[in-house]
């Protein structure tokens, strides 16, 4: 299932299409239900608990999405937008990804992680929006940095990020 964003402009919509190009692909590769989210945000609340949530409606947010339920993934930008020109800005992204391995290659003997995570920078390859230079974040202690979550990285989950940098996009641009 795909989570749209209403409307997406400028860093939004960069998001959207990469969004859209991502789960088509491994949707088509894999067939299991993925849950695609857009741009999330990082909520801390009151015990200073940092998670990353999707804003769903009228104040409303999904929840900490960092959790082993459904085979997922979705993006982050909480670094600054920095303007190149006149009418485009740059940033950059995180991509988090969180996968039960015994879903997407069940006949796999082994720990599919590599086969996965080659599939996923295939489909990014592809989808244009991002520069080719990024980093893939394995450790899982690293991907999730400070946000709270309560599972391990054991078989079969697999979880990684990938920290993109975006190509000059307009703030504004709806198309």
């Amino acid at each position: 299932m795909i989570h749209e964003r209403t409307e997406p402009i400028g860093l939004d919509q960069l998001i959207h299409k990469a969004q859209k190009k991502i789960y088509a692909a491994l949707n088509k590769k894999w067939g299991v239900d993925l849950e695609a989210y857009p741009r999330c945000y990082v909520i801390q609340n009151n015990d200073e608990k940092r998670t990353v949530e999707h804003y769903t409606y009228k104040n409303e947010y999904s929840g900490n999405l960092i959790v082993s339920e459904s085979d997922k993934f979705f993006f982050t930008a909480e670094d600054d937008q920095e303007r190149v020109n006149n009418i485009q800005f740059e940033t950059k992204v995180k991509l988090y990804f969180i996968l039960d391995l015994k879903f997407i290659y069940p006949d796999d003997p082994g720990r599919c992680d590599s086969k996965v995570l080659a599939d996923v920078v295939n489909a990014i390859d592809r989808t244009g929006g991002f520069t080719n230079e990024y980093t893939i974040v394995t450790d899982y202690q690293s991907v999730f940095e400070s946000f709270y979550y309560e599972f391990d990285n054991i078989q079969p989950y697999y979880c990684f990020r990938i920290d993109l940098n975006t190509i000059p996009y307009s703030i504004d641009s709806i198309c």
